[in-house]
C-alpha cells in the first residue's frame, strides 16, 4: 500500500466539507433542537440528559434509555469490534483492510461518530440524518485514503445489534425502529457512491 499524503491541499479541503450529519439544517425541527444538535455535533460529543429530554419532547423517545445507550457506547463499540475480529481475524493482519493499527483505530472512531449521530436522530425522531453534499466529500475522502468501507459497515451493523440490546422489544418498539432506521440509513449511504 502506498503512502498517502494526508496533508495535501485536496485532502485538507475534503476534510473541511466532509460532513455526514445534516439534522441541524432540517428546518422542520425546532430551532432549539437544531442548536443543540449543531453544538453537540460540532464538539463531536454525546448529549447530556437535559439535551436528550429537550430533543425527545417531540419524538416521545425515552431520553433515559438513550442516556443509558450513550453511557454504554464505549463498551458496545468494543463488543462490536471483538465480534468483527472474531468473524474476520485477518482484517487487522498485514494486508487486511484494517491494517495497520491506525487504520483500525480510525474505523472504531468512525463507528463511535456514526452511533453518536444515530442517537441524535433517534432523539428527534428522524432517520434521514445525512448530508448529501457532505457525504460526497466523505466518499471521495474515503476513496483517497483507502478507508475500508466494507469493514466499517460490518462493524456498524454489529454495533447496531449491540445497541438494540439496551432496549426491551415490548416497551420500546418505536425507539428501536428509529434507532434501526438511523443505523440502516447510515449503512446504506456509506455503501452508496452517489
Amino acid at each position: 500500500m502506498e503512502t498517502i499524503n494526508r496533508s495535501s491541499p485536496k485532502i485538507k479541503e475534503l476534510i473541511k466539507v466532509a460532513n455526514v450529519f445534516a439534522l441541524p439544517k432540517h428546518s422542520k425541527l425546532p430551532e432549539s433542537n437544531r442548536k443543540i444538535l449543531d453544538s453537540a455535533n460540532t464538539s463531536k460529543r454525546l448529549l447530556s440528559l437535559e439535551e436528550l429530554n429537550i430533543l425527545c419532547e417531540n419524538s416521545h423517545c425515552n431520553a433515559k434509555k438513550l442516556e443509558e445507550l450513550q453511557r454504554k457506547l464505549p463498551s458496545l463499540i468494543n463488543e462490536a469490534k471483538a465480534m468483527l475480529l472474531r468473524k474476520q481475524p485477518e482484517i487487522t493482519e498485514k494486508g487486511g483492510s484494517l491494517y495497520p493499527e491506525e487504520r483500525a483505530e480510525a474505523c472504531w472512531r468512525d463507528c463511535f461518530h456514526f452511533a453518536r449521530i444515530s442517537i441524535y436522530g433517534t432523539a428527534v425522531g428522524e432517520t434521514d440524518i445525512t448530508d448529501k453534499e457532505g457525504l460526497k466529500a466523505v466518499h471521495e475522502l474515503y476513496s483517497i485514503l483507502e478507508v475500508p468501507v466494507d469493514a466499517l459497515t460490518l462493524c456498524l451493523k454489529e454495533l447496531q445489534l449491540k445497541c438494540r440490546e439496551i432496549y426491551s422489544e415490548r416497551n420500546e418498539k418505536e425507539d428501536i425502529k428509529l434507532l434501526d432506521g438511523c443505523f440502516n440509513h447510515l449503512a446504506e449511504k456509506m455503501n452508496s457512491n452517489k
